[in-house]
């Protein structure tokens, strides 16, 4: 059986072929979120970055998502991949589920996806019992990139940062003023990516008592609106998945502790754990 894995944030895309012999193949493309891109600039879209697996025949396409435990989304991205894949079972779901079958395989646990986009869910080993009420970057994402890069954004813009944040985050991003912020956040799309690409100014800054405190915060801010309102959460590990929670893993570990909860694994993509699974499936 040949099967084609996909994992799609906001931001980009991991995909990985299972060949009948068991050998892997891998590629990457933009991020793919129903709620942002419309079906028929998808299509396109992925017919020109796939074109060196369009030509292919899987018998199982696995397609996890961000924006996909909804069923309109589902059936969004589900039609393109059938329009590209004609002969292939196309099985679509969230990017919760990718995250809980690539950190926990077949035992129960507390799964966090920490990256652009902020989530959590209870798995019990096979599927998602529990699951955290997500509003989005215009509402929610606690602890998410976009949600501490808005944080940083603001107050730079406010003039609220130390006059050494401040001149380093003018350096570092030059192009950034009031006019350019407003623009890109009002009148263009994707405002979610381009508040996350000032995380990793916070990150590089951690050790600047303002942008601790800005990460310690929100990542508590994160547990109180999802983990900590799972039953038993103390009774279980809490793994992360994502590059927010990846590279800032030893904060998280810190607010775990704090809260009495334990640290699971750290994974900056599910695509490994993913095919591990899928692949174990198979076999």
């Amino acid at each position: 059986m040949r099967q084609l894995i996909v994992d799609s944030g906001s931001s980009k895309t991991d995909w990985r072929i299972i060949n009948e012999d068991g050998s892997i193949q891998q590629l990457k493309t933009k991020g793919i979120n129903p709620y942002l891109i419309p079906g028929n600039e998808l299509l396109d879209s992925l017919k020109n970055e796939l074109s060196e697996i369009v030509k292919i025949e899987f018998d199982i396409i696995h397609f996890y998502g961000a924006g996909c435990g909804q069923s309109k989304n589902k059936a969004k991205i589900k039609s393109v991949l059938n329009s590209i894949f004609n002969n292939s079972k196309v099985l679509v779901e969230d990017d919760m589920l990718a995250a809980a079958r690539a950190s926990c395989l077949d035992q129960s646990g507390i799964v966090c996806i920490l990256g652009t986009g902020a989530n959590a869910c209870f798995y019990d080993g096979k599927s998602i019992t529990q699951k955290m009420i997500s509003l989005g970057y215009a509402l929610g994402d606690e602890g998410s990139g976009n949600y501490i890069g808005k944080r940083i954004l603001k107050a730079y813009l406010e003039n609220d940062l130390s006059e050494k944040l401040q001149t380093a985050f003018k350096n570092t991003f030059p192009e950034v003023t009031l006019e350019n912020a407003l623009e890109n956040i009002y009148q263009k799309p994707y405002a979610n990516r381009y508040f996350a690409q000032f995380f990793e100014f916070v990150i590089l800054q951690q050790k600047e008592k303002y942008c601790f405190e800005l990460m310690t915060d929100a990542f508590q801010q994160f547990l109180e609106k999802s983990v900590l309102k799972f039953d038993h959460h103390q009774e279980y590990p809490i793994h992360f998945v994502g590059s927010v929670a990846f590279h800032a893993n030893s904060i998280i570990r810190m607010v775990l502790n704090k809260n009495h909860l334990t640290a699971g694994n750290f994974m900056e993509s599910p695509i490994a754990g993913l095919t591990l699974y899928h692949k174990n499936q198979n076999s």
